[in-house]
């Protein structure tokens, strides 16, 4: 059985401003950082064969800060970058959303080419990890399509994925199931 633990990036300034960032490499924040490290934590026991990451900064960092505990080469995949929206990127959700409240985004990459690139990431992990478990780092719309490839249950706007949460898939004869998603690695907070 081939198993994923796919992980969120943790949080950039443009996540914490409401800015849509695409395929635009942003960088963690502080905060972002400090997600990344209790995502380490949670994960030190877990064994991974493999690491692989978007290549985009904030998604290899948060792969950088949990292999810590792992010590092992982390591979990059471009297919799972995050869904670029073009000429949208830096600018705030709130005002596209009113602007395109449908999600379909002039200049911006189809939902179509998404899934089906995702799901060819997903194919050549499965070939060349097989009964393997890997962990994943990438991007909430990227996680999400993965997702909604093996669940009716998630869908782009209504699912919520927290910056570095845990979701979990696996494969068994060549079938594919989510475990869980969107499962916290941030401590409790009083508020």
């Amino acid at each position: 059985m081939t198993k994923i633990c796919l992980v969120r990036h943790g949080l950039t300034d443009f996540n914490a401003q409401r800015k849509l960032q695409g395929s635009s490499d942003i960088p963690l924040n502080a905060e972002g950082e400090s997600q990344a490290e209790s995502a380490r934590e949670k994960l030190k026991d877990y064994h991974f064969d493999a690491i692989i990451s978007s290549p985009l900064i904030r998604a290899y960092r948060t792969a950088e800060i949990i292999n810590e505990s792992h010590g092992l080469e982390i591979e990059t995949m471009d297919e799972l970058k995050e869904q670029s929206f073009g000429p949208l990127e830096g600018n705030h959700i709130d005002d596209i959303q009113e602007k395109y409240p449908d999600g379909i985004f002039p200049g911006a990459e189809s939902f179509e080419s998404l899934s089906n690139r995702v799901a060819a990431a997903i194919r050549e992990i499965e070939n060349k990890y097989p009964d393997k478990h890997i962990l994943l780092t990438a991007h909430s719309r990227t996680i999400k399509s993965i997702l909604a490839l093996y669940s009716d249950e998630i869908h782009m706007f209504e699912t919520k994925l927290d910056n570095c949460s845990l979701s979990h898939i696996e494969c068994i004869d060549s079938k594919w199931t989510v475990n869980d998603f969107n499962i916290t690695t941030q401590p409790a907070v009083d508020r």
